[in-house]
């Protein structure tokens, strides 16, 4: 079972944290984990609150599609 799912992974995927797609997931992840516990006052206030995910999403995509070249020491 284990092999089966390894195939399908990046090559580099123990640096995958490197990886902007990854990073602004991991943005999003945290923005809509915390998103409830901010009180609903605070939450009125903030404007174009539909489009926030939308941007994040559209960010990740953009982060994948992007040629992320290598950095000195990577």
């Amino acid at each position: 079972m284990m092999e089966r799912f390894k195939a399908r992974l990046i090559a580099d995927w123990r640096k995958a944290y490197r990886l902007w797609s990854v990073r602004l997931s991991a943005m999003g992840l945290a923005v809509m984990s915390a998103w409830p516990s901010i009180p609903q006052e605070i939450r009125e206030q903030i404007p174009g609150q539909r489009w926030i995910a939308a941007a994040i999403f559209a960010a990740v995509i953009l982060g994948r599609i992007i040629n992320q070249e290598k950095q000195d020491g990577e």
